[in-house]
């Protein structure tokens, strides 16, 4: 009976304590236990929407599962609705680590000191990306002359493959206001979407990341019957991860030593299979350099920019 009655009165603690985290004025309690991790055993981790979302969990959970393992901890992943809430993510604490494309990251590490850690390298021994600008071969579109009064399509603001290179390399033809010089120009919120913009017709041009343009000409001969490049960036991180800046030393330590050391083992080289690497490397801010200097040429200032449309 003794027992029945501890148990009952525990149960009404719990119901007392839900209640009072419920009342106005105690979301800051909640706020609190949101931005400090390293106290439980979870690390929250976002990805941006390069692609098709059901396809970028599923590579990815074969290596939060991995890590969730060695670590003992709880990787829980989020695929993000666009490109520039990465860095709103971490400016309000609310992620641990992330998967960064290159001016995603030079935003967050700008305005929430993200630390990158590691990046993959692909087949081929690649651990770059370019940004493409494409059309359609039926188009008639060839140079910069043709584009005018057309329609282009990119990714997001917040892109360097999908964006900032587009921007760029208008730039260098005297074009710095490119909404003046097509007749419309929409946001796809993914390379892959992009791309399929142009081939569908829903575009002239298009602007997306070289890897996702080349694996959808590889599924599909058609899209690469039809399509061309016009224009390339030069090279660039592929994406790579980044950490909060004051997420426990030991934590960050124990990731990198992980993805550093994956292809040295058989489970580790099924898992790097799986998400279409052959390895990671080490990254810091220092192999960023080529995009800090297009960001230059763009006159942009990273604390103040802007990735709303």
């Amino acid at each position: 009976m003794l027992h029945n009655k501890n148990l009952i009165v525990y149960l009404l603690f719990l119901l007392m304590l839900t209640l009072f985290l419920q009342l106005p004025g105690n979301d800051c309690f909640a706020e609190e236990s949101q931005l400090a991790p390293d106290d439980e055993k979870t690390i929250r981790l976002v990805l941006i929407p390069e692609k098709n979302v059901f396809e970028q969990r599923r590579r990815y959970q074969f290596l939060t599962d991995y890590l969730s393992t060695k670590m003992d901890m709880n990787f829980i992943v989020e695929i993000l609705a666009n490109y520039g809430e990465i860095s709103e993510t971490f400016i309000k604490g609310k992620a641990d680590a992330g998967f960064f494309g290159s001016f995603s990251y030079l935003l967050t590490h700008a305005k929430a000191g993200v630390e990158p850690i590691a990046r993959p390298v692909f087949p081929g021994n690649i651990s770059t990306y370019r940004g493409y600008i494409f059309t359609r071969k039926d188009s008639n579109i060839r140079t910069v002359k043709d584009m005018k009064n057309k329609s282009l399509v990119l990714v997001d603001k917040a892109t360097t493959a999908g964006y900032i290179f587009q921007l760029s390399y208008f730039k260098d033809y005297g074009i710095n206001n490119i909404e003046d010089y097509f007749s419309r120009i929409s946001f796809a919120n993914s390379h892959d979407a992009a791309a399929w913009a142009v081939y569908t017709g829903e575009a002239d041009i298009g602007g997306a990341k070289d890897n996702i343009f080349n694996s959808i000409t590889e599924e599909y001969p058609d899209f690469k019957e039809q399509m061309l490049v016009l224009a390339e960036s030069p090279e660039v991180p592929s994406n790579g991860l980044a950490v909060r800046k004051d997420l426990n030393p030991a934590i960050k330590l124990r990731i990198k030593i992980l993805l550093l050391s994956l292809h040295e083992t058989p489970e580790g080289q099924e898992i790097l299979k799986n998400f279409g690497a052959i390895k990671f490397i080490e990254t810091n801010n220092d192999d960023y350099v080529v995009l800090y200097n297009m960001v230059k040429q763009l006159g942009i200032n990273l604390q103040e920019y802007s990735y709303k449309r």
